[in-house]
């Protein structure tokens, strides 16, 4: 029977049809998945607060000669600190479309996994823009998109970018950098990513409403 088993962090939820939806689902060993989750958006469905956007969850999934079904779904983590903030919520969002649109279908990438499980489960305990700016580079360089020589001028951040792109997380979580030095991460690192998407980033649209208003 094609059924599988695996963990994975949902990046993205399409309502379909009256009561179903399309999740797109980072796993370790299948890649980024499309399934799909019947009769969670039914207020009697019990599997519906398990499979909300950003939750790492642990998924049964029929694989049939269409679309994947989800026939199980378990929370195992859910990082409510996040979701209850709306500029920490908004920026939950940037990490999974930065996840959703950059990483390919159905190619096995655990890396990727564990960097997008790893840089929530920080958020969750130490919000720190600077993680998001890591993970970021990150996983740029985990995909082959990142080399500091091919974006050009990037001034008196350059150490900044390769302690990054290197360092640990523990490392990095003891750098100190200026609101001058941390707009401009901002600005290269979005330039770089919506140069290999080829648009804008729209949660960063959202973040830049937020912060405006």
């Amino acid at each position: 029977m094609p059924v599988f088993t695996t963990e994975g962090v949902i990046v993205k939820r399409l309502n379909f049809g009256e009561a179903d939806r399309i999740l797109t689902v980072v796993t370790p060993f299948k890649g980024k998945i499309r399934v799909l989750a019947k009769g969670v958006r039914r207020i009697t469905s019990r599997r519906g607060g398990n499979v909300e956007l950003l939750n790492r969850v642990k998924m049964q999934v029929f694989k049939g000669q269409g679309m994947n079904i989800l026939t199980e779904a378990e929370s195992l983590q859910t990082f409510p600190k996040i979701k209850g903030d709306l500029m920490l919520s908004s920026y939950g969002s940037h990490l999974a479309e930065i996840a959703e649109r950059l990483l390919p279908e159905e190619q096995m990438n655990p890396g990727a996994y564990e960097l997008l499980a790893t840089i929530l489960t920080l958020l969750e305990k130490a919000p720190r823009q600077i993680f998001i700016r890591a993970f970021e580079v990150k996983l740029l360089t985990l995909l082959g998109f990142w080399s500091l020589d091919q974006i050009g001028e990037v001034g008196e951040v350059k150490g900044v970018l390769e302690k990054l792109q290197k360092g640990s997380w523990e490392e990095i979580g003891k750098l100190e950098i200026g609101k001058n030095q941390a707009l401009e991460l901002e600005r290269i690192l979005r330039y770089y990513i919506e140069k290999i998407l080829e648009s804008p980033l729209r949660s960063l649209e959202v973040i830049r409403k937020i912060k405006e208003g």
